[in-house]
């Protein structure tokens, strides 16, 4: 049986510790488009509270509208959408908009 040093453990337990603190969870919000920007990749989002929320989509997020892929430039102002994102470095990443126009 092979024993590691206790510093060895301590390392790896804290290296374990740092990386799942690191991994961001999605997160979700339904909402109203406000303003697309498909040039800067932007998508502002308004809540059912009237909160606005400014998204960076990111270049490879799933798009779909009415339930066929699509892309951020056929997005419109007032689209009912379903946004998962994710909370880096203050900013807020798009990975998937779903959205369904009425």
């Amino acid at each position: 049986m092979v024993r590691l040093p206790k510093w060895v453990l301590m390392a790896l337990a804290l290296a374990l510790l740092v990386g799942l603190a690191g991994t961001a969870a999605a997160a979700e919000i339904k909402g109203k488009i406000k303003i697309v920007t498909a040039d800067k990749n932007e998508l502002v989002v308004t809540d059912k509270d009237g909160k606005e929320m400014k998204f960076q989509v990111n270049e490879d997020a799933k798009i779909s509208l009415a339930d066929k892929e699509t892309k951020l430039a056929d997005l419109k102002a007032d689209d009912e959408v379903t946004v998962t994102y994710e909370k880096k470095d203050g900013k807020l990443f798009v990975s998937i908009i779903r959205s369904e126009r009425k």
